[in-house]
């Protein structure tokens, strides 16, 4: 069976969607590029925002566009699919629906619904290849699912449940294994990978086993929640191989805005941590999230949340305006922010994001950084380096899956362009 998948929303929906595919790989199916090619559609869906739930089912429903003669399954999973699983399966086009409680099992349940998709087994067949199913040089590896927080607009804890941590043994296992496909980066993520627990032993206790027991090449980060980064953490970027790059969400820049909106610190004491973390780890890359037009976001708010983004040095900030999803308390707040207004203020932030990137990428001018090349597009090279830049060269096309050294010469449309210099 030849596989497609598509993935929508997060990191970890990206985690999840490449351990399938290895997955599916493993078992003696072929994953492929394009709906053109394949048989079955996997789409790991997301909800997080009413755009992202709606570009999810229109991700499901591109097989019955595309099948033109033939038959194509389509199998929808993820965030959306656990939201609102009788209208997820009324997707026309749809033929199954796993919810994210499911997706573990995924695999068995496309060949418990499609026998005449399961390959025949052939004993005498060398064991498939499941390396870089991709073309990745970078594999995302899920440490813990589910939130036990009850942020006021975040659907999560209802489409993901309540949080779980995976075993450090079994992390450790697959990050050999994926080091042995040929991997050169492990992305350790989850909902908030700052809240992994396994009998006793906390997210810097398997970063260093992770650095201690494998030789992964580079180890990265991601989201940890801003109240809860254990200080023995800022110890381990003493070894190189961790890239020097902390997502910590911040969602509102302004103290009122953030206790509405149930976050347990305040715009303060983010900075402070900005602050103990860029001690500790110079050079530090810090990306983060922020949210506008929350329900009772004043003008004073806002220009209080702009002022912390304006002054906390970030080397990138994703901006979201503010998206109810039902189910959640802030679909009920009072004050919810009119779309004129929302547009107004998303266009600012997203200014003093843009400014933000572009003093941290100027900041790395003339200086030289280790890169990582992925595949090339268009004839160039991209990669990155441990610092979250993009860097693209022409040179570097024929450098995938390899590291070196790069001089940044300027700001590109793309990110920096380097000049290759060992």
């Amino acid at each position: 069976m030849r596989v497609h998948f598509t993935n929508l929303g997060c990191k970890l929906n990206q985690a999840e969607i490449e351990r399938l595919a290895r997955d599916f790989a493993a078992a003696g199916h072929q994953v492929v590029g394009s709906l053109a090619q394949a048989d079955l559609h996997v789409v790991n869906s997301c909800t997080v925002t009413h755009v992202a739930a709606r570009a999810s089912r229109k991700a499901a429903g591109r097989a019955r566009r595309e099948e033109q003669g033939r038959r194509l399954r389509t199998v929808l999973t993820g965030c959306h699919a656990s939201e609102r699983p009788e209208e997820a399966a009324r997707i026309a086009g749809v033929d199954l629906v796993v919810p994210n409680a499911g997706k573990d099992r995924l695999l068995a349940r496309v060949h418990e619904a499609f026998p005449d998709l399961v390959p025949e087994a052939d004993p005498t067949a060398p064991a498939p290849c499941a390396s870089l199913p991709f073309g990745n040089t970078r594999a995302l590896v899920k440490v813990e699912d589910g939130c036990n927080m009850r942020c006021a607009f975040c659907i999560i804890p209802f489409t993901r449940g309540a949080q779980r941590s995976r075993p450090l043994p079994e992390v450790v296992a697959e990050v050999r294994g994926l080091v042995s496909r040929g991997y050169r980066e492990a992305v350790v993520t989850g909902v908030q990978i700052s809240a992994w627990r396994w009998e006793g032993l906390r997210l810097a206790d398997l970063v260093r086993a992770l650095l201690a027991e494998t030789c992964v090449p580079r180890l990265r980060l991601t989201s940890i929640a801003p109240w809860d980064l254990d200080a023995r953490l800022l110890d381990l970027w003493m070894d190189r191989r961790l890239c020097r790059h902390l997502h910590l969400s911040l969602q509102s820049g302004s103290t009122a805005t953030l206790h509405r909106m149930r976050r347990p610190y305040t715009a303060e004491s983010y900075l402070g941590l900005l602050d103990q973390v860029r001690a500790a780890v110079p050079g530090v890359a810090v990306t983060t999230d922020v949210i506008v037009g929350f329900p009772g976001e004043t003008g004073a708010e806002f220009a209080a949340s702009l002022a912390t983004v304006e002054s906390a040095g970030f080397a990138k900030v994703h901006v979201f305006p503010y998206s109810p999803r039902p189910g959640t308390e802030a679909e009920g707040l009072p004050g919810q922010v009119g779309p004129q207004e929302k547009k107004e203020r998303m266009a600012r932030m997203l200014d003093a994001a843009a400014r933000a990137e572009r003093d941290f990428q100027s900041a790395h001018l003339g200086t030289r950084q280790t890169v990582l090349w992925e595949r090339p597009k268009d004839g160039m090279g991209h990669g990155m380096t441990d610092t979250y830049l993009r860097v693209v060269s022409e040179a570097g096309a024929a450098l995938w899956n390899r590291f070196s050294e790069v001089e940044m010469v300027e700001i590109g449309e793309d990110g920096m362009v380097g000049r290759i210099v060992g």
